[in-house]
């Protein structure tokens, strides 16, 4: 019995080490399993107050740019790992640019680009909607790891697609150094990391958006006013244009309505008919500038220069300088057009001509000075629509004055004619009455006749004058074509006013080309015009003057020159000599007879004869130079003009 205990003691002493060792171990394996469901919960704790912090900042509103640097920074942390990077996706779609990143320096992987093709973990995330896990980079077989984040020693990683409402912005990436086993649990974090940069994703672009379809309708707003404000503008113009009278008057009161109503300063530049542009106006919205506006106003415009002024002026067409440059270089700019600009501080232009009949008359300059405000497409069709409104009012006002000036010259011209008619009905009447009652004697009877036989004779001249103009602007002045030598036409003429000029002491030189060929004209209408021209030379000229009368061929033409030394003739009054019912000075016709009609005959015969007449001179008190040109064609080969007649008597031979 007494081997019993020792068997029971020595069991005890053999089991009981063992006992205690599985008991230690069993303790243990207790504890870490302890240890890792604390760290695991710690981590679990951890990324959910990430998660937290992230959500609550995202619906906060924060910034995008620091919420995602803080995203990177606290998934590195969270995971546990060593790299963490957001690629955008870029606006072709076809790549993942790094725009945010944690654990690298940005300055060695700034512009790093990762396809967005499934061969790449990331590539592949874009078009996946659950996170990709790569456990060992070396083994996986699915994706090529790019050669940056190798060479960075990345071997695992997690990668999440940031998207909302199916459309894609990029991936979030979360890479370690090492292989690594990833949990559900952290997959699903950084998804829901992901998910919610997505809603700060989506947010900015709605901003975006909003913001842009804010700055459209701005946008609209400010034009509907502004086309309000041009539709205002052309509707006021409507009173200006219909009192146009002058060019003056209207382009100072269209600058008055254009400013404040679509310019800062307006410029007002007047054409006169000498071509020498004068500055009447600049206005100034701003009350301050007024020294500067009448520095402007006192120079004057060149437009020998390359200016946008001078080219508006010269072309007459509306111009628009959307930005106006503030130095010359090699375009070859005018330096003073330049310096205007800047006294003015003008940032667009608006160029407007006003032009009737293609004559330039003025220009109304329109400047801005709002850097965010410049004139464009519409503000230059309202210019366009302004000129060919004004070209039409002024060119009606124009039309209006010729009118009234026609008719007083016409009222004129009938009191001058009833004048010139009852001055020889006077003479004939009084010789006639001392005729009858024999108060005469012989002598004095013979002279009486002559002068009943000259008044007669002045009247017929000034009658056939009144009935050539009355055919000439009816159409029916009718010429009678014959061949004839230019040279003996005009030697006629010549032959027929010599006695005025004898008695009047004027001298007249001639100097015909006799070698001039034959020529089909009408020989008594031709010396009509010479004798109205020369006779005129004669009559305007001073005693012991000299009348030059030539006769000369110019290729093609004939050309018949009558030059003197008289009174000359107002340059302003040069278009008008060959005018009906129109006389440079009415004093002249006060001490010269006749009707003033002998210039707009002389070229209604000149004109149907196929050529042309023309006056100069350089001023009054320095003569006056009449040419004739007509064609030089053999008279064999020329029909004869509609409207004309062939001298029957005169036969065409060769």
């Amino acid at each position: 019995m007494r081997s019993a205990p020792n068997i029971a003691l020595l069991a005890i002493f053999v089991i009981g080490p063992l006992v205690a060792a599985a008991l230690f171990h069993l303790s243990r394996r207790q504890k870490n399993r302890a240890d890792a469901a604390s760290r695991e919960l710690s981590a679990a704790a951890l990324r959910a107050n990430v998660l937290l912090d992230l959500g609550a900042r995202a619906v906060a509103g924060g910034g995008i740019e620091a919420l995602c640097h803080d995203a990177v920074t606290m998934t590195t942390t969270a995971l546990g790992l060593e790299y963490c990077a957001i690629f955008n996706l870029s606006r072709e779609g076809d790549s993942l640019l790094l725009a945010f990143a944690s654990g690298w320096d940005m300055g060695d992987v700034d512009g790093l680009l990762v396809p967005t093709d499934i061969d790449t973990q990331a590539g592949y995330a874009l078009h996946a909607h659950d996170p990709v896990v790569v456990d060992n980079a070396a083994s996986d077989k699915r994706f090529t790891l790019p050669q940056v984040l190798r060479a960075k020693g990345v071997r695992s990683g997690i990668v999440a697609r940031i998207a909302a409402g199916g459309r894609p912005y990029g991936v979030i990436a979360a890479y370690s150094v090492s292989r690594r086993v990833y949990t559900t649990e952290e997959a699903d974090f950084v998804a829901c990391v992901a998910y919610t940069l997505a809603g700060v994703y989506e947010r900015k672009r709605l901003e975006g958006e909003r913001a842009e379809l804010a700055s459209r309708d701005k946008q609209h707003r400010a034009s509907a006013e502004l086309s309000t404000r041009r539709a205002a503008f052309l509707a006021q113009t409507a009173t200006v244009f219909d009192a146009a009278l002058e060019p003056e008057a209207t382009l100072i009161n269209l600058a008055r309505l254009a400013v404040p109503a679509l310019a800062d300063c307006a410029i007002v530049d007047l054409v006169p008919e000498d071509g020498h542009v004068r500055r009447i106006e600049v206005l100034d919205v701003d009350p301050t500038r007024r020294d500067t506006a009448h520095t402007v106003r006192r120079q004057t415009p060149n437009l020998s220069a390359d200016s946008p002024f001078s080219r508006a002026i010269r072309t007459g067409q509306p111009a628009l300088v959307p930005e106006v440059p503030y130095r010359t270089g090699e375009d070859g700019g005018d330096p003073e057009h330049v310096r205007l600009m800047k006294m003015l501080e003008c940032q667009s232009l608006l160029l407007i001509p006003l032009v009737a009949r293609g004559q330039t008359l003025g220009l109304l300059t329109l400047a801005l000075r709002d850097r965010a405000r410049q004139y464009d497409g519409a503000d230059l069709a309202v210019a366009q629509e302004l000129a060919g409104r004004a070209a039409i009012a002024l060119d009606n006002a124009r039309l209006y004055r010729e009118s009234q000036i026609a008719s007083r010259t016409k009222d004129e011209f009938l009191a001058m004619v009833s004048h010139e008619l009852r001055t020889p009905i006077n003479a004939v009447l009084g010789w006639s009455a001392m005729l009858r009652e024999h108060r005469l004697d012989p002598t004095k009877a013979e002279y009486a006749c002559d002068a009943i036989e000259r008044s007669a004779r002045a009247q017929a001249h000034m009658l056939e004058q009144l009935l050539d103009v009355s055919r000439a602007i009816s159409g029916k002045l009718e010429l009678r074509f014959a061949p004839a030598h230019l040279a003996g036409v005009v030697a006629a003429a010549l032959d027929a006013v010599r006695p005025e000029a004898e008695d009047k002491h004027v001298s007249i030189a001639n100097q015909l080309d006799r070698s001039l060929p034959l020529v089909m004209v009408d020989p008594e209408r031709l010396q009509q015009v010479v004798i109205n021209l020369v006779s005129n030379a004669v009559k305007f000229s001073p005693g012991e003057g000299v009348v030059d009368v030539e006769l000369r061929r110019d290729d093609s033409m004939a050309e018949i020159v009558v030059r003197d030394q008289g009174i000359g003739i107002r340059r302003e009054f040069l278009p008008y000599v060959f005018e009906r019912f129109r006389q440079g000075d009415v004093n002249r016709r006060k001490t010269n007879h006749g009707l003033g009609l002998g210039m707009s005959i002389a070229r209604d015969i000149v004109e149907r004869h196929g050529g042309t007449i023309t006056a100069d001179s350089a001023g009054e008190g320095k003569g006056a130079t009449f040419t004739v040109r007509l064609p030089l064609r053999a008279a064999a080969d020329v029909g004869v003009p509609r409207g004309s007649t062939l001298d029957a008597a005169t036969e065409l031979t060769t």
